[in-house]
């Protein structure tokens, strides 16, 4: 059974269309690797399935990664964004 199904997936931002109907079930011990060229959808598709952007069709996850009602899935940004000048040192943490 797959860990992570999309059916039909599509998300748009406004008026423009950054994925449609996608379909993907990604499986235990599957290495997935998305790629494409800027702005082809592929920092939303990781989006939608973490449910940080509103999408169309649907998103299911096994029971195995549920955690508190929510996956349990780890998610590192391209970029993150913090103050860098933030006035507090590691060792004073």
């Amino acid at each position: 059974m797959a860990l992570v199904t999309l059916r039909d997936v599509t998300v748009r931002y406004d008026d423009f269309v950054a994925l449609e109907g996608v379909n993907l079930e990604i499986f235990e011990d599957d290495f997935l690797g998305i790629i494409g060229p800027n702005g082809g959808g592929k920092s939303t598709l990781v989006k939608a399935i973490m449910g940080v952007v509103p999408h169309s069709g649907s998103i299911d996850f096994d029971a195995s990664i549920m955690r508190h009602g929510k996956p349990h899935i780890g998610y590192l940004p391209q970029v993150s964004s913090f103050d860098k000048v933030f006035p507090i040192s590691v060792l004073e943490v």
